[in-house]
């Protein structure tokens, strides 16, 4: 066996050269990519196993953030279930099929990514498809026990900046932004309603509304920070007018929507609101039925004794670029704990990391196995 590990540092301009459009601003100096390469020769598949190695930020944790605590069968701490619990499964299942001296044939690879978390738009895993470290399976440990998603809606991010004209609050001498921006939010929460009735799932979600500097100032600037979700229908809509596979279409609609508030205000209509794209994160869907997804069922079930539910993902995952860009069969297999992602006492069951491993390595030995 030929093994090699790669520290790859993420080019700067990773987004606009994967077709992407991501933050601006990211800084990804010291912060390489770790990719590890099993080489066992002969005729096989290769196989990518991802997971990130970045979390959250820890303020207002309820536990120690970094303790490492084992208490009650449980790991406590920030990560512990995203990704860290993911990156124990994709250690353990790889020690455990070396450890073997199975006979096996193909190739592994490993990502160990940067950037998915913080606002983060997966620049380690594009890093890697940039790079050329891809496969022909997929399993990307980040997500809940209890189920395999081969599947994600995709996640728009805009930034909506409207502006005012600032005033002594005493005289009323400005125009208020803050009073314009409802108006603009009213076609927003139009757009959401309309979104909602074609996709029930696909949720718009005003997560930042800000506005002026001081109380006795009227607001001459206002800005609301959103996410769209939207399904693979976009995507493929946007594919078949000639734009890139992503939510392109649906941004052309949001932005006439927005416009629409123009029509009637006349403030508005000399000063047009501006409507800036921070983030386009891209779907994927694949059957349910996927042979990967099948097979992974059964390994856990060989494993734990319990079955896997096989289902399409509402939030967004980087393993779409994997299955999107490269085309190659990719599914979520992860044991973090449901719910406690990001949370305040954020933990991962210790069992379940291990039933996790346990099952990724038996499936790695069933599928390059060379006897």
């Amino acid at each position: 066996m030929a093994t090699r590990i790669t520290w790859l540092e993420v080019p700067q301009d990773i987004f606009e050269r994967s077709g992407v459009i991501g933050p601006e601003g990211r800084e990804f100096e010291g912060r390489p990519v770790i990719v590890s390469e099993f080489e066992f020769g002969g005729e096989g598949p290769c196989i990518v196993l991802n997971a990130h190695m970045d979390t959250v930020g820890a303020d207002n944790m309820e536990i120690e953030p970094f303790s490492g605590e084992v208490r009650d069968g449980k790991l406590w701490g920030r990560g512990a279930s995203d990704d860290k619990a993911g990156l124990a499964t994709i250690y353990g299942a790889i020690k455990s099929l070396l450890d073997s001296g199975a006979a096996l044939r193909g190739k592994i690879i490993f990502h160990s990514t940067i950037d998915e978390e913080a606002n983060g738009s997966g620049a380690g895993t594009l890093a890697c498809i940039d790079a050329g470290y891809t496969g022909d399976l997929a399993i990307v440990a980040d997500g809940s026990a209890g189920a395999i998603t081969t599947g994600c809606y995709g996640c728009l991010t805009a930034d909506v900046f409207v502006p005012g004209q600032e005033g002594h609050a005493a005289y009323g001498n400005g125009v208020s932004a803050l009073e314009k921006a409802l108006v603009v939010k009213a076609e927003i929460d139009e757009f959401a309603a309309e979104l909602g009735e074609k996709y029930p799932d696909c949720l718009v979600n005003i997560g930042i509304f800000e506005s002026g500097n001081l109380p006795s100032v009227i607001p001459g600037w206002a800005r609301m920070s959103l996410n769209i979700v939207y399904p693979t229908e976009e995507a493929i809509a946007s594919r078949e007018a000639g734009e890139w596979w992503n939510g392109t279409l649906l941004r052309r609609v949001f932005e006439a929507k927005v416009a629409q508030a123009c029509e009637n205000d006349e403030w508005l209509a000399e000063h047009p609101p501006e409507v800036s794209w921070v983030k386009d994160l891209i779907p994927f869907t694949q059957p349910l039925t996927l042979p990967l997804a099948r097979e992974l069922v059964q390994a856990y079930q060989d494993v734990a004794g319990t079955a896997l539910a096989v289902e399409q993902m509402n939030a967004w995952t980087e393993s779409a670029y994997l299955q999107a860009l490269v085309g190659m069969d990719t599914v979520n297999f992860a044991p973090g704990e449901p719910g406690q992602a990001h949370g305040p006492r954020e933990h991962v069951d210790v069992q379940t990391v291990l039933d996790y491993a346990k099952a990724l390595a038996l499936y790695l030995r069933r599928t390059l196995s060379a006897d």
